[in-house]
């Protein structure tokens, strides 16, 4: 007798394709945070490594100057152009990028304003100055369309005062130690105001220069930003999971965590200390460069 005729299949079943489908789901699912932890510990070195080249700028700057650069450009009992120009625009030359500062041909001697609308050769992004990790546009509405730089100032060391005159600190007349005080911290534009690029803003100070405050890294409610009127526009800032990169005096660059002792009644919008202020906690400690008290671990 002839054997049965049996016919072979050519393909998946319904259900062993549905199978298939969600073996593969569930393996994107698993591999979506990996790649997207991997990208992020990237854009953070890259940020790191920003602040690396701007402590080799700001010593080489000292090098050539005898000082470090000032926050703002002002005058002793002169001039404070509000725009005026910033740190980044004088640390231009030592980040390679001389001819951008002879485009902007800044007066920094009078010293001369900035607009207050960018054109020109104002429009121009330095990559250096803006962190991977702020995935927001390159230009800053809450300055006028400048280009948003993600890095800003110190003003306790780089100054200028309360009385907007300049400092004239080097890294060795920093008091509490160069290792001991920041220099320049990061700010995000998803939450809040990052800075401008080139220029003290006339919006605000928050456009060159960052506060400790009561906290880094301070979230706003739900569905709501930070803005040029929030007391919040002038503390550190980052996209980076769980803290901030800041530069120290001495060159070298710290991760600092969200949880850095911080005090809780200090504003953001203080400047400078109350007298008698007794710089009770860490983060307050760092930004002073003459409190005579040890930061502890941090």
């Amino acid at each position: 007798m002839r054997a049965p005729f049996s016919r072979s299949r050519l393909g998946f079943t319904l259900i062993e394709l549905l199978v298939v489908i969600a073996i593969i789901a569930i393996l994107i699912g698993l591999l979506l945070p990996a790649v997207q932890k991997v990208r992020e510990a990237a854009a953070r070195m890259k940020c790191s490594n920003n602040f690396k080249q701007f402590g080799l700028a700001m010593h080489n700057y000292q090098d050539t100057n005898g000082r470090l650069p000032v926050g703002w450009v002002t005058r002793q009992g002169g001039p404070a152009p509000s725009p005026g120009w910033s740190w980044s625009t004088l640390i231009l030359p030592f980040v390679e990028q001389d001819n951008q500062l002879k485009a902007l041909n800044p007066d920094l001697v009078t010293p001369g304003g900035a607009p207050s609308t960018p054109s020109g050769a104002l429009l121009t992004v330095i990559s250096i100055y803006q962190c991977p990790s702020d995935g927001s546009q390159q230009f800053n509405p809450n300055f006028n369309g400048y280009p948003r730089i993600n890095y800003v100032a110190n003003r306790f060391v780089l100054g200028p005062d309360s009385g907007n005159n300049p400092t004239a600190l080097s890294v060795q007349t920093i008091a509490d130690g160069s290792s001991n005080t920041i220099l320049l911290g990061e700010r995000d534009m998803v939450v809040n105001v990052a800075g401008s690029m080139y220029v003290r803003h006339n919006n605000t100070s928050a456009s060159f220069e960052g506060r400790m405050g009561r906290a880094i890294n301070p979230q706003p409610p739900a569905g709501s930003v930070y803005n040029t009127g929030s007391e919040q526009r002038l503390a550190y800032n980052s996209k980076h999971t769980g803290g901030c990169n800041f530069l120290l005096g001495d060159g070298h660059v710290v991760f600092i965590s969200n949880s850095l002792d911080c005090d809780a009644n200090e504003a953001w919008t203080n400047f400078p200390h109350a007298t008698g202020y007794t710089f009770p906690n860490t983060a307050q400690r760092l930004e002073h460069p003459s409190d005579g008290l040890p930061v502890g671990n941090f």
